[in-house]
């Protein structure tokens, strides 16, 4: 069950984008009334792809496989109090800090490196994406008559509307992809906090070391 609750949080992740990149394809394909030029479907479904790489890494899937894992974190989390007890003045407790066991636990859950540029980099891709576009409908402006010229200057321009639905496409996952990270981490961070508060009797401070050496 816990396994089938993560794929949907992938499928929760995905089903946005994905059901935006189906309008962009239905205006390219005339079944909506939605103008798309074929170079904008090629460079918004560039960009779904490389969403599709960084989907894993977002918090609120990286939570999910946490909550998976929870018993483990705190067997292991008691193992490792254990291994780090320190007895002064008949009190034992463990001399270690809870944060550096949090942080080599959840090390293999996410690749930080991925999930902190995710957010900057489809907006980039959007805007690279829309100056490729207007690249590539620009026309020549070679022709001598003015029919012509009308007629290539309308297509121009009929190019660079389409040509910003790439930026918009970034734009929309860069927020998709910040509002869900934000909810996965506020969720792992509330886990990880109570457990800390329900084991924090179980682990030395300085200040405590410092007044029992005193005492």
């Amino acid at each position: 069950t816990q396994k089938k609750s993560c794929f949907l949080k992938l499928l929760y992740l995905l089903f946005m984008p994905f059901a935006v990149f189906m309008i962009v394809v239905a205006g390219f394909m005339n079944w909506i009334p939605f103008r798309v030029e074929i170079h904008s479907i090629i460079m918004i479904g560039t960009i779904f792809i490389i969403y599709l790489f960084f989907l894993k890494h977002n918090a609120f899937y990286a939570s999910c496989k946490f909550m998976q894992d929870i018993a483990n974190f705190k067997k292991e989390l008691s193992d490792y109090i254990r291994k780090n007890l320190l007895e002064i003045g008949q009190t034992q407790k463990a001399n270690a800090s809870y944060g550096d066991f949090v942080k080599e636990y959840t090390a293999d859950l996410r690749n930080e490196n991925f999930s902190s540029v995710a957010a900057g980099i489809f907006p980039t891709l959007g805007i690279l994406g829309t100056f490729i576009s207007i690249a590539i409908s620009m026309p020549d402006f070679s022709s001598q008559t003015s029919a012509v010229l009308e007629r290539e200057i309308s297509l121009l321009l009929g190019g660079v509307g389409t040509a910003f639905y790439v930026s918009i496409y970034g734009i929309f996952l860069s927020i998709w992809w910040i509002l869900f990270d934000k909810t996965g981490l506020s969720k792992f961070e509330k886990v990880i906090n109570s457990i800390k508060e329900n084991t924090k009797k179980q682990f030395w401070n300085k200040e405590e070391i410092e007044q029992t050496y005193f005492q």
